[in-house]
């Protein structure tokens, strides 16, 4: 068996260095993004910004950078520990300082572009050594070295740039697949949908101009004189602005009415389907579903799905970059050998407690049922057991856990309303007196047989047998007085 050597384990080998698609002349790394090598020119960056001016591709890029914004953030620490609890304190108090939803907004701005820079200003108070303000910086003045460290791009040195101080600028990176720091923005997926969009929005406005209004014809008898021609001329320009013109009597002036028919409408479908390319690179789902509402409804379920998932993503992405610039900086400057704390976005979506309501009374109906705990930490709010119908909880009843299923049976329910209505008696001067004795009278034969039973099958049995000696005659009475009572207390309330 061959000897592994683990010191080749432990090492970098594919080094930028060493990369064949890297100019080995330079000792900066150089963008990957073919759009920006082949459209870019001298502009760089900046054709991404033109980019974001086209309505649709600014709107889905808004809304995903907000639906961010709109999570609310927490620090958490990295432990228990009290020193671990402190640090994460520190952070949160630097965060809530300045404008970190704004900080954040402008971070995402990689998602377009590949990565964005911030600039941290430090503010030492005498206490810790704190972020005073967070500034965003155009991602076009900076680049990088073979190490991967930012080096910002000035008049004296335009090719490889200025090293920067450690601890001073945030680099958060998004979507590239080598590790680089340029990142592979969605800028080169918008490129050209958002080409062919402005495009064919052009040849529009060319159509329109030339078939939405005819175009005039001035006729002018052989022999006149150019004066005339070019009055006749002026007159025909005045047209789309005037109301009215004059022309000598011996010119005539026609309207030439475009005759094409078919094809008007292939400009618009164009530039919506554009459109929805666009919606689709950004938001990752068109949402364009199509057949009945069936279909719509599916498809309208998969595109808040896939929503969701993006934002959790670019929650997260954004938060180890957060976790490892400004948290880590933070405990180094101030407390160092804490654990670092980390920032996160909650993003998880609100619980639909009616249909987790539905689905717990299936699951009881196929015998299962919740324990408190589980209803007080998914429903919130204050809970005990419902009352039995002798007046106390169901929980004090002798076989009350083996009874469950009779508990929530129709005769255990009627018990309850019985007692209830029993109660509700007590407040209207003995207009339904008779209502407990009556309970009582009806109840008594199940009570008897209970009380004789001392097992699970035992008590099922005398239930049984219980059941047909109870005078169905009272029932109705009862109901009957009850309905009654109902009736006095909503008109005495």
């Amino acid at each position: 068996m061959t000897a592994v050597d683990k010191s080749s384990l432990t090492s970098v080998i594919a080094t930028v260095q060493r990369d064949i698609t890297h100019p080995f002349f330079t000792s900066v790394l150089r963008q990957q993004d073919d759009t920006l090598l082949q459209r870019g020119g001298n502009k760089g960056l900046k054709i991404y910004d033109e980019i974001e001016r086209d309505a649709k591709v600014f709107s889905a890029l808004q809304k995903r950078k907000l639906a961010v914004i709109g999570r609310p953030w927490q620090v958490d620490p990295a432990s228990n520990s009290a020193r671990d609890k402190a640090a994460a304190e520190m952070v949160k108090r630097n965060l809530m300082r300045i404008n970190f939803d704004t900080v954040t907004l402008n971070a995402l701005d990689a998602i377009l572009k590949g990565f964005s820079v911030s600039e941290i200003v430090w503010q030492p108070d005498g206490k810790e050594f704190g972020i005073n303000r967070i500034m965003p910086r155009n991602a076009r003045r900076f680049t990088f070295d073979l190490d991967y460290k930012p080096r910002m791009l000035t008049w004296e040195n335009l090719m490889v740039g200025e090293a920067l101080p450690e601890r001073k600028f945030i680099i958060h990176s998004f979507g590239g697949k080598d590790g680089s720091p340029f990142g592979l923005g969605l800028g080169t997926r918008l490129f050209w949908p958002a080409f062919f969009k402005r495009q064919d929005i052009s040849a529009w406005l060319v159509f329109l101009d030339k078939f939405a209004s005819p175009t005039a014809v001035g006729k002018y008898p052989s022999g006149a004189p150019a004066s005339d021609i070019d009055a006749l001329m002026e007159a025909m320009q005045s047209i789309a602005q005037e109301t009215s013109i004059a022309i000598p009597e011996n010119m005539l002036v026609e309207f030439l009415e475009a005759s094409r028919t078919g094809g008007s409408d292939a400009y618009e479908r164009m530039a919506r389907y554009m459109d929805e390319q666009i919606e689709e690179i950004i938001l990752g789902d068109s949402g364009g579903g199509k057949g009945g509402g069936g279909a719509i409804a599916a498809a309208a379920i998969t595109k808040k799905e896939v929503r969701i998932e993006l934002v959790k993503a670019d929650a997260d992405l954004l938060s180890d970059t957060l976790n490892a610039s400004i948290a880590q900086w933070l405990v180094d400057l101030n407390m160092p050998g804490a654990g670092v704390p980390r920032i996160s976005r909650i993003v998880d979506e609100p619980t639909d407690l009616l249909a987790k309501s539905e689905r717990d009374k299936n699951i009881y109906a196929i015998g299962y049922r919740p324990t408190l705990k589980y209803v007080h930490e998914t429903y919130g709010g204050e809970w005990e057991p419902v009352p039995s119908a002798f007046g106390k909880p169901a929980t004090a009843l002798p076989l009350a856990d083996d009874l469950a299923e009779f508990a929530e049976s129709d005769l255990a329910r009627l018990a309850s309303q019985i007692a209830l209505e029993g109660a509700l008696t007590s407040t209207i001067d003995g207009a339904a007196g008779k209502l407990q004795p009556l309970a009582a009278s009806l109840l008594q034969p199940l009570i008897d047989a209970l009380q004789k039973a001392d097992s699970f099958e035992a008590a099922f049995n005398v239930i049984a047998e219980a059941y047909p000696m109870m005078d169905s005659d009272k029932l109705t009475e009862l109901l009957g007085q009850a309905e009654f009572v109902a009736q006095i207390v909503g008109e005495a309330g």
